[in-house]
C-alpha cells in the first residue's frame, strides 16, 4: 500500500509517509513499521517475516484498521527503550503495577532482564518483584 503522501513525495519512504499521514493528517491507510517494531513483533510472534515491509503486510492483514493509528504511538517508543534504553525500561518495568508480567514482556522482547540489572544495579529491585 502507498498513501498519497509518498505517491507525491518521491523520497519519502512508506514507514515515514504513514507516521507523518497519521499524525498530520489524521488518517491511517497503512502502519509505519519500524526496525524495533519488526523485531518486536516476531519476537512475540504477531507475524513471522524477514523485512519491516513483511511485518506491515502481515500487521495490516489481522490488526483491526481502527488500531492502525495507535499502533506506532504504542510500540515505536517502547522498542526503542527496550532495546536501547535497557536501564530505564527495567525502572519502568519494577515500578509498573504487574512488575513481574513486565519484566516477562521484555524478556520476551530480547532484553536480558539478569544480565542487565546486574549492570545497572537493579539486582535488588528486580528480585523484590519476582
Amino acid at each position: 500500500a502507498m498513501c498519497f503522501l509518498q505517491a507525491s513525495l518521491f523520497f519519502v519512504g512508506a514507514k515515514m509517509a504513514f507516521i507523518v499521514e497519521n499524525i498530520a493528517f489524521d488518517t491511517a491507510s497503512g502502519i509505519g513499521v519500524d526496525t524495533h517494531m519488526h523485531r518486536m513483533f516476531n519476537d512475540l510472534k504477531w507475524v513471522t517475516s524477514k523485512t519491516p515491509e513483511q511485518t506491515r503486510e502481515q500487521l495490516e492483514g489481522w490488526l483491526p484498521r481502527d488500531k492502525w493509528a495507535s499502533i506506532n504511538y504504542i510500540w515505536v517508543g517502547f522498542g526503542q527503550e527496550v532495546q536501547q534504553q535497557k536501564e530505564k525500561m527495567l525502572k519502568k518495568c519494577v515500578a509498573s503495577s504487574s512488575p513481574r508480567e513486565a519484566l516477562g514482556l521484555v524478556k520476551k522482547l530480547g532484553l536480558d532482564v539478569q544480565k542487565e540489572a546486574k549492570r545497572f544495579g537493579l539486582e535488588d529491585d528486580v528480585k523484590s518483584v519476582m
